[in-house]
């Protein structure tokens, strides 16, 4: 007992170093047993049996023969392996083996461009595979598999997935072929991606540790980062370690990639946006990558929409992109990286040309930018990183006349953790114990006067566009600290634990937190692995107008999740999940307008993902979910769906590529979203409106939806550039399901609002 509560807290975790032993768990390779010291003056010679001890004969090489693959099981070439101590130096090969001479017990040094550096111990002249983690995973390898973050979580690969049918090359977009990420048939913008049917504000999304506030454009025709930018992008639907808080779901995780050693300009050009991405070395130990975009669309609306149409679009939806990273190796302990990104949306249109336009006027315009500075440091058993953000974001909103929303927000975030991993401590092996802490310290200036915001299940309130009801002219500060400890470590070499424990302090809402987390791996046979992870997690209250109220508090979430590992063969991976979440403290409207954690709710479902990549011709890949969310929103009251409960969701992708052609297609369903019926309406002349009543909440649901995407890359070289055009269609045989209904002035109508027709992206990319 006192064994298990010592190592209680364990996460896979960001050690950096994966060691693949034969017939064992990964872990360092244990150190050479010391020298006995020599003898001095008058001291008798160590003896053995028949006289002094003779000094041990020195290994003879042998010839050690393995292979290097990534977390798929796929093969990678290139990659440098060195015995420790030595400066001769071997690349794996094509399939990713390699050869090399190697006495018994001595440490092999391994290294990618791409992926992280590796260790593996020579126990024989036959290697287990070594596996190579992305460098932003940072896991400690178990029995020699990579695990994923967290039960039912996905790791995206970066250059197979932006060919992905449906994405326009947009690999932050392929999210929507995960199972538990809801589809949804028109393109929203929101701060998070909606999953297991929560809330988009349950969600967050990080780059490179810190929270961006969106992650697409305001009409979701894409990310707000190129897919060149990204090393790696990392979606754990539920069970996310203690390292990450602020979010009752799950969470998003982007991490920008170094710029390469060779110098080299790669532009883009599509019917949606156009970009250039630069990136380098300067000197033998510095590394830059500098990348712009800008919105080509606001060039083509114009020439699509008739004349005819009452419509006024003064600025058409535009926005500029940008992301800088720059990183410098200082020593062999130490790595500094400097990273910024940033993204400036802007629209406005008038709804009709007549002489009242500017009461039917709408602007938008939506920016920010985070400024990141890190220092990672690593030596023997001991890393650590030191990093301090900065944001700046603003949001301007006018609608008609009268209504306003001014929000304009300084952010500073220092983060800091530690990590120190042992072979053996207490009779545990692979032992690994991290803690960390930060800071989110924010000041927001705002100027609303709006209508009463709508919550999640309410509906929609008639339009009157002299509606204030809604007002507040002030400064904020919202000072949030965490501080969190984990410890993982193997009980025998198919039992893995894992526990840990954070802790909140919610300045504005005056509230301390803590959330204990775990979770247990089970390797049942090899390539089958079983995990049972539990945990509680918070949402501080800072959606739309939350936070300036200082009576709400955060809303919580306890997670149980369960699910199987499956890899039969290399470069094939399975894996199923179940999952419990029960929501408390929800935030809702009380009677008189005011803020409330009145609510209650639940989330359970199943997800299967099975994923096939042979090298680089073939990569398949199907997922499908099935959910269920429900809430109530006052005590007492009737439990109903949540707006973004989608009980199917299926989708299946295969990729083909040969020589110069690359040949894809999707097929997606998936149910549609729940909504509230008008039963009928009530005039007030006071305000001159018809005021909807409302059926049982979300008691409709839209249709099922279903579209098949297709894609068709060629790639060429022209002289020294590399050249690629490509061809993406969305909905290629027009399903037009319904999304949702509109109803007319006075509620007696309803005419139907379909989803997006076929939807073509062409483009061109050059690297030169």
């Amino acid at each position: 007992m006192f064994r298990a509560l010592v190592v209680g807290t364990a996460l896979l975790l960001s050690g950096g170093l994966a060691v693949a032993e034969e017939g064992g768990p990964a872990g360092p390779a244990p150190a050479p047993a010391p020298a006995p010291a020599p003898a001095g003056p008058g001291t008798p010679a160590p003896t053995g049996p028949s006289g002094p001890e003779a000094p041990a004969p020195e290994a003879k090489p042998i010839t050690v023969t393995g292979r290097v693959i990534d977390p798929l099981g796929r093969p990678i070439r290139g990659a440098v392996l060195n015995v420790e101590g030595s400066t001769d130096v071997v690349k794996s090969g094509r399939d990713g083996t390699f050869t090399l001479e190697a006495p018994i017990g001595a440490t092999l040094i391994v290294n990618s461009d791409k992926y992280g550096a590796a260790l593996a111990t020579v126990t024989g002249p036959v290697l287990d595979d070594v596996v190579l983690l992305l460098e932003s995973t940072e896991k400690i390898q178990v029995a020699g598999q990579a695990p994923t973050a967290a039960t039912g979580a996905a790791q995206l690969d970066r250059d197979e997935l932006q060919r992905l049918p449906g994405t326009g090359g947009d690999v932050v977009r392929a999210l929507t072929a995960m199972p538990g990420v809801v589809n949804l048939q028109v393109p929203l913008g929101y701060s998070g991606v909606v999953i297991r049917g929560a809330s988009p504000q349950d969600s967050k999304v990080l780059i490179d540790d810190f929270e961006i506030p969106l992650l697409f454009h305001p009409f979701g025709f894409r990310a707000i980062v190129p897919t060149e930018s990204i090393q790696s992008l990392t979606f754990i639907p539920g069970g996310f370690d203690v390292a990450y808080g602020r979010s009752s779901s799950g969470i998003v995780l982007l991490t920008t990639r170094p710029g390469s050693e060779d110098r080299s300009t790669q532009a883009e050009l599509s019917l949606i946006d156009g970009g250039l991405i630069s990136q380098g070395s300067i000197g033998a130990k510095t590394r830059y990558m500098i990348a712009l975009r800008r919105s080509v669309i606001d060039f083509v609306l114009p020439l699509v929409i008739p004349s005819s149409v009452d419509l006024s679009l003064t600025t058409v939806p535009s926005y500029w992109d940008e992301q800088l990273r720059v990183d410098h190796e200082l020593s062999s302990k130490w790595n500094l990286s400097l990273s910024s990104v940033g993204t400036n949306d802007v629209f406005e249109l008038y709804t009709t040309k007549n002489e009242d336009a500017a009461a039917k006027r709408l602007y938008a315009r939506t920016r920010f930018i985070r400024l990141t500075a890190a220092a990672k440091y690593h030596e023997g058993p001991w890393s650590a990183t030191l990093a301090l953000s900065g944001m700046l974001s603003d949001q301007d909103t006018e609608i008609g006349l009268y209504q306003k929303l001014k929000v304009f927000t300084p952010l500073v975030t220092p983060r800091i953790t530690a990590t120190r991993s042992e072979p053996k401590a207490i009779g545990l092996t692979d032992v690994v114990w991290s803690s960390g802490a930060e800071a989110q310290i924010g000041h927001s200036t705002t100027d609303l006067a709006i209508p009463l915001e709508r919550r999640e299940g309410e509906p929609f309130p008639p339009y009157d566009p002299k509606d204030t009801s809604s007002r507040f002219k002030g400064s904020v500060w919202f000072p949030d600290f965490a501080a969190w400890t984990t410890v993982a470590a193997n009980f025998d070499p198919r039992v893995r634990v894992t526990t840990g424990l954070r802790a909140d302090a919610f300045g504005r809402a005056k509230e301390i937190v803590v959330q204990p987390r775990g979770e247990l791996q089970v390797k049942i046979v090899k390539g089958l692995t079983s995990r049972f992870g539990a945990g509680m997690y918070r949402r501080p209250p800072e959606f739309q107008s939350e936070f300036l109220q200082k009576d709400v508090k955060s809303e919580k979430s306890s997670q149980l999740t369960m699910g199987l590992e499956l890899l039969p063969i290399p470069g094939v991976r399975v894996q199923g999940s179940l999952y419990y979440t029960d929501r408390t403290q929800l935030i809702t409207h009380n009677v008189d307008g005011s803020l409330g954690n009145n609510g209650r709710g639940s989330s359970k479902g199943a997800e299967i993902l099975a994923i096939l990549s042979n090298g680089k011709t073939w990569f398949g890949m199907f997922g499908y979910s099935y959910s269920n969310s429900s809430r109530v929103d006052t005590p007492g009251g009737k439990a109903r769906l949540f707006d973004y409960d989608q009980p199917h969701s299926m989708n299946a992708a295969l990729s083909w590529r040969r020589g110069h052609w690359t040949l894809g297609g999707r097929f997606q369903l998936y149910s549609g979203l729940p909504g509230t019926p008008i039963v009928g309406a009530e005039f007030d002349s006071d305000r001159n409106l018809h005021i909807p009543i409302p059926g049982e909440v979300n008691s409709e649901r839209a249709p099922i939806h279903h579209q098949l995407d297709v894609r068709v890359d060629y790639a060429w070289k022209w002289g020294t550039a590399q050249m690629l055009a490509f061809l993406d269609v969305q909905n290629v045989y027009l399903d037009r399901s319904v999304v949702t209904y509109f109803y007319s002035y006075d509620y007696s109508q309803k005419s139907a609002f379909e989803s997006l027709p076929l939807i073509p992206s062409v483009g061109l990319r050059g690297v030169f």
